[in-house]
């Protein structure tokens, strides 16, 4: 990638941390704290001039920047807290009735399963759609398909293991099946392509803390416009409606929802987040999403190469189409040598039993390289 030494800049830890932890938290470049520290400057030392105009033009631009990276319109952008929230305003704003399936991968994190093991209160059924090998089956979707299924909540990227999802193959299942599908993006938008028309998906839910390199507390919902007056908020605020940016005659109790998905975004905002939030995604933005996959391949590649060849046993898949940036692979005392690496100063996370690494457009070859020397040295003194 070129300029990388300078894009290594916006990351000061990387002198003496090689981090490969994406999957779980994000770091936050310079530029993106510098924005945050400026909105806090101005609360101290500026607070003789007004914010609005500016923060409400901010959320503009936020979804507007969204809505390029996956492929949609501003309109159908809402602003949220975290994954959970988005996959809620589903939850709770369909009509479901008792007797309605709802189906769920058997290897999803528990953000996308919770929200809908709620719903049996109702009377709406929760399927499990076996894996195989530990990777979500398109056969066994199929199988699991009858006329009670309602919705198909899934990952675009499984959290331990990293595979790819086939969305455009699901999503065209789920339209010929008349299912409404749902995707947790957070392991894969920020990191890889994703296109939700394309894909034919209905509604979209993603964090902003991991691949997004925002704070905890940022995110987004996609609501396709199909379901935009059929999704029932749960909650409603009033900065779900349109005031112009007009505060001065608040006392009016008239005004319409926002047609648009603004309209699940509740109360007053975290702008000092959401300042860190845009200032990320520019950066993204200008790197480029392709460019970013095709960097985080090529490392993993690097280290796939010298794994094929050694005791550790690989655990993700090596199919181009179910290809990630999250790879894992297993050893002996897994989680032993998980912690030596931590110690080492290379960050990885141990999941399921599982190494995974999940790395960025900002590491290198050279650090690969480093992971390599260890695992290597390891596996010769019979510690892995």
């Amino acid at each position: 990638m070129k300029n990388l030494s300078a894009i290594r800049k916006q990351f000061p830890f990387t002198k003496n941390i090689i981090y490969f932890n994406h999957a779980a938290d994000g770091p936050i470049p310079l530029s993106s704290l510098k924005a945050t520290l400026d909105y806090y400057h101005t609360l101290t030392h500026r607070l003789d001039i007004s914010t609005d105009h500016h923060s409400f033009l901010l959320l503009d631009r936020i979804r507007e920047t969204i809505a390029k990276m996956i492929n949609s319109s501003q309109n159908e952008i809402a602003l949220t807290s975290n994954t959970s929230y988005g996959l809620n305003i589903v939850a709770n704003g369909l009509n479901f009735k008792a007797g309605d399936e709802i189906l769920l991968s058997d290897v999803e994190f528990p953000a996308n399963v919770y929200p809908w093991l709620n719903l049996k209160s109702r009377g709406v059924r929760i399927k499990f759609v076996k894996n195989e090998n530990e990777f979500f089956s398109i056969e066994n979707l199929v199988r699991a398909i009858n006329q009670r299924t309602k919705l198909l909540s899934l990952s675009s990227v499984q959290f331990f293991n990293g595979y790819k999802n086939d969305l455009e193959k699901i999503g065209k299942i789920c339209r010929e099946s008349q299912i409404i599908f749902v995707v947790d993006g957070i392991q894969g938008v920020g990191n890889s392509i994703l296109d939700v028309k394309k894909s034919q998906i209905d509604f979209l839910s993603c964090g902003g803390q991991k691949w997004l390199l925002s704070a905890p507390g940022t995110g987004f919902f996609y609501c396709s416009k199909k379901f935009l007056n059929k999704l029932k908020p749960s909650f409603f605020g009033w900065l779900g409606v349109d005031w112009k940016i007009d505060f001065t005659d608040l006392l009016r109790y008239d005004l319409k929802p926002f047609d648009s998905a603004r309209r699940f975004e509740i109360g007053s905002y975290s702008y000092s987040n959401l300042r860190t939030f845009y200032a990320s995604l520019k950066l993204l933005e200008k790197i480029g999403i392709p460019k970013i996959q095709k960097q985080n391949l090529a490392l993993l590649d690097r280290l796939i190469d010298y794994l094929k060849d050694s005791p550790y046993q690989i655990k993700s898949s090596l199919d181009p189409k179910h290809r990630s940036s999250i790879f894992s692979f297993s050893a002996k005392n897994g989680k032993k040598l998980s912690e030596k690496l931590i110690k080492s100063n290379i960050i990885v996370s141990y999941r399921e039993g599982l190494i995974r690494l999940s790395p960025h457009f900002y590491n290198t070859e050279l650090e690969i390289d480093r992971l390599i020397q260890i695992l290597d040295r390891k596996q010769q003194h019979k510690f892995n």
